[in-house]
């Protein structure tokens, strides 16, 4: 993706002499654009670039199953997402894994732990940012673990060998990064806070 920044460059160029700037609103709005990214891209069956990953074909191989409200972590059906669900607890068996349609690496649908148990933080503190200095909102998944209390993204983000000696080699599906209309929206969102920051300056 070629991303023209050229008025954005000029903006920032004019941000950078001022003193430090309050970058706060910036990271909530950043951390909101990766928790809708990260959402709407798994749901949609898309890797961190936009593009559709590898489909999954060992399920539904039973009768669709519907998720009972203890699957839901108490939500409603029609939720955006579910409650952070942690440890080796959050797993399903094989019989029900099989019996759920939901895209790659989120079987519950948004009540996967690839979108509940996805963690969003900034650093370092944004209210006060010095000259030169950087601050940037990220996300990572916490507590994703098998029953044997194994983190398991990993194998299929670097589509590595799972299972006991060799194992099995795991297609790649990496949702580590934020995609194309993500991207423009946190340019966006970056672009409109310069303007607000210049703007108060005077």
């Amino acid at each position: 993706m070629i991303v023209d920044t050229s008025g954005l460059d000029r903006l920032m160029a004019r941000l950078r002499k001022i003193a430090e700037p309050n970058a706060t609103p910036l990271m909530a709005h950043w951390m909101n654009v990766i928790e809708e990214d990260n959402r709407k891209g798994v749901l949609a069956g898309t890797d961190k670039d936009g593009f559709p990953m590898i489909p999954v074909t060992y399920r539904p191989v039973r009768p669709i199953m519907q998720l009972t409200a203890a699957h839901r972590a108490g939500r409603r059906k029609n939720a955006k997402r579910g409650e952070f669900n942690p440890g080796r607890e959050a797993n399903l068996t094989r019989e029900q894994y099989e019996a759920l349609d939901g895209p790659p690496l989120a079987p519950r649908r948004q009540f996967s732990r690839v979108i509940t148990n996805l963690v969003l933080a900034f650093a370092p503190n944004p209210a006060i940012l010095k000259q030169g200095q950087t601050v940037e909102a990220f996300g990572a998944w916490d507590d994703v673990v098998s029953k044997r209390g194994y983190p398991f993204l990993p194998v299929h983000f670097e589509g590595r060998r799972a299972g006991r000696g060799r194992g099995f080699k795991m297609p790649k599906r990496d949702l580590r990064g934020v995609r194309p209309p993500g991207i423009q929206k946190a340019l966006s969102a970056l672009r409109a806070w310069a303007i607000s920051i210049v703007r108060e300056q005077g």
